[in-house]
Parts: structure tokens; C-alpha cells; sequence
């Protein structure tokens, strides 16, 4: 049962700690996973977004918040005294890291085992929870591919893609240092207003490029984690979906690919003027308007107008605002059609399981 997988899952991440800490080792340290920077076409260059809000789930509850030896008993996972450690710090920067355009997997994997190596200061059961905490850093949504499933790079460079993906942009090269301009300003006119004179220009500019140019990334990345308190997003990191089986007769895809196949019968069927006393099937009825859909809709491009809006008159704060409540209004209506999208395969409503499946990738892209 699921109490038997937690307590096999502790065991193995445990196993090559407690050995090592057996022999007076020092911890393990996992390799850093090679992740594919982000790219460009020809004539462009990567640079951070301006409005970009970066935002973390944190690990102050990564599972297992233990740091006293005399507490581990793999027969019960509940046994373990609930001694946080500071390792909370560490994820956040270590997401601050991912979500800082330029900067390598490398790096954010470097930084994080440097954090919770200084942290632990040999601990052993502090050295598994960052393990823990970096295992369940990544996200619980599906991988696009299911091939990839089971690629373990594909899986550890899923929050770095994803970091990545949300806080680059591609400007013409000759564009790029205006840009980091805008987003320093940005920054500095959000965080610490000091540093922009009376015309909300960035004071000492020159001294600015003087000292990191060609290092744009770790410029960011200080700043984000000198005033993460105010600049990082902390947000509760969803629970997985349970599992749940297949419907009878085959599994979801396999039930929705005879729906198409159907569909393409019908057209059939149909293109040959039949009037339906020929023997041929009956007609599929359409399925039934969502007016909770409608809702959205109108919500959503409210937002939108609203966004625009306060872009044109600069209103920055209000724009990233606007961006936000867009984005959970997307996932909560992601949700609401996840269970839509389920309760039509059940009742064999292919069409409709179909149509819903699209619009769900569609709202994804928001």
C-alpha cells in the first residue's frame, strides 16, 4: 500500500547517507543534472523578463523534518521528531537560481549542495532531507512526452526548463542592454527605489556595467536573493492527483482514439447522402454548451484588458497583478475540466472528452 512505498522510498534515499555516515563519510552528493540552456533564433539573445515574479514553494516541508539519528526507525516513517532545519533558504535561492535567465542547471545544482552542505554541517539526516527536498522540488504535472517518463534527465530538468521557459525572452542583440536596463529598473522601482534618481533612472549606471557586464545573470541572481524576503513569491505547492484506474474497455487515450475513429466513420457516412435509413449509425448529438466556460471566458479577458491597460500607463505593479489572476484563474479552471474531462470518458461522452482535452492544452499555454 502507499504506507509501504513511503516506507521503501525512505529507505532507498536513505541507504547510501546512513552507509556513508557509517565510514565517516562526508554525504552524498549527486551528480548535477546537464540541462539544455534556452535558445534563440539567429540575430537574438536571451534576456530575463522585466515583470518576471519569481516564486518558490519552498521545502520548510519537504517530507521529513528530522535531524536527530535516535529518531529513524525505517518500520515507522511517523517516528521521526519534528526538528526543522533551516534548509528553506537553500530551495528558495536554489529556485531563484532556476527561474534566473542565463544561469546553468550546473549552477543552481552547485549552489543548492553548497547551501545545504553548509547548512547540515555533516548531519546526516539533515544531508537526507535536502536530498528529500531536491527529489520533491520538481513538478507533479505530467511530463508533455510520456515517453520521457522514465528519462531521468528529462524528469530533473523539469523546474529548471520550466524556470527558465517563464523568466527569458528573445531580443535583437543590440536590444539587450536596454532591456536589462528595463528590468533593473523594474526591479530597483519595486524593491529599493534608492537607487533610481528623481526621473526614475538608475543611478550610476556606468558603474553598473563596469562591474557586470557579460555577468547579467549573477547581477539578478544577487539582487532576487539579497531582498528575497520582499521579491520571491512563496506559494503551496499542489498535491499530486491520485491515481486512477483506466475505465473498463481500455484506457482514456485508447477510448478517446475510438471517438476520433468514429467521428471519421460518421464524416463518412454522412459525405455519402445517406439520410440515415441506409443502415448507417445515428447521429452523434453535439455536445452541450458549458456556461461556466462562457464565465471564464468573460473573466479572463477582463483580466486581459486590465493588463493592457495598466502596461500603457505604466502601472507595472497593477499589470503583474492582473498577469496573476489570470494565471489561477487558468489552473482553477484547469481543475474544473480535469473532473469534466474524466466524468465524460466515464460516461463514454467521447466528444466531449475530446473537446474539453483541447481546451485544456489550450488554457495551458496561458
Amino acid at each position: 500500500g502507499a504506507m509501504g512505498l513511503a516506507r521503501w522510498a525512505l529507505a532507498a534515499a536513505a541507504q547510501p547517507l546512513l552507509a556513508h555516515g557509517q565510514f565517516g563519510g562526508g554525504g552524498y552528493t549527486p551528480p548535477a543534472p546537464i540541462c539544455p540552456a534556452f535558445k534563440c533564433k539567429s540575430g537574438e539573445v536571451p534576456v530575463g523578463k522585466p515583470e518576471h515574479q519569481i516564486w518558490s514553494y519552498g521545502c520548510k516541508d519537504s517530507g521529513m523534518n528530522i535531524l536527530d539519528a535516535s529518531s529513524f526507525d525505517l518500520n515507522n516513517p511517523n517516528s521521526f521528531k519534528n526538528q526543522g532545519t533551516p534548509l528553506d533558504k537553500c530551495c528558495v535561492e536554489k529556485d531563484i537560481c532556476k527561474q534566473t535567465c542565463g544561469k546553468t542547471s550546473k549552477e543552481c545544482h552547485d549552489m543548492f549542495q553548497k547551501c545545504s552542505q553548509k547548512t547540515c554541517k555533516g548531519n546526516q539526516n539533515c544531508q537526507l532531507q535536502a536530498m528529500m527536498a531536491e527529489i520533491l522540488s520538481e513538478p507533479n504535472d505530467p511530463l508533455e512526452d510520456p515517453a520521457k517518463k522514465y528519462d531521468p534527465q528529462e524528469t530533473q530538468c523539469r523546474a529548471y526548463n520550466r524556470g527558465q521557459s517563464e523568466s527569458c525572452m528573445c531580443v535583437k542583440k543590440d536590444s539587450f542592454k536596454t532591456t536589462v536596463e528595463q528590468k533593473l529598473k523594474y526591479f530597483y522601482g519595486k524593491f529599493n527605489s534608492e537607487k533610481l534618481n528623481s526621473a526614475g533612472e538608475i543611478k550610476d549606471v556606468d558603474d553598473v556595467w563596469k562591474k557586470w557586464t557579460g555577468k547579467e545573470p549573477d547581477m539578478f541572481m544577487a539582487l532576487a536573493t539579497k531582498y528575497k524576503a520582499k521579491a520571491v513569491e512563496i506559494r503551496v505547492k499542489p498535491k499530486p492527483p491520485p491515481y486512477k484506474p483506466p475505465p473498463a474497455g481500455g484506457d482514456e487515450e485508447a477510448a478517446e482514439g475510438a471517438a476520433a475513429a468514429d467521428d471519421g466513420a460518421g464524416d463518412a457516412e454522412g459525405s455519402g447522402g445517406s439520410g440515415g435509413s441506409g443502415g448507417g449509425k445515428e447521429d452523434r448529438a453535439e455536445p452541450q454548451a458549458d456556461p461556466e466556460e462562457g464565465a471564464f471566458d468573460e473573466k479572463l479577458a477582463a483580466l486581459e484588458a486590465k493588463k493592457s491597460k495598466a502596461k500603457a500607463d505604466e502601472d507595472y505593479d497593477a499589470a503583474a497583478q492582473a498577469k496573476e489572476e489570470a494565471r489561477a484563474l487558468a489552473e482553477e479552471e484547469i481543475t474544473r475540466l480535469k473532473e469534466k474531462k474524466a466524468k465524460a470518458v466515464e460516461e463514454e461522452d467521447y466528444l466531449t472528452a475530446k473537446r474539453v482535452k483541447a481546451r485544456m492544452a489550450k488554457l495551458s499555454e496561458l
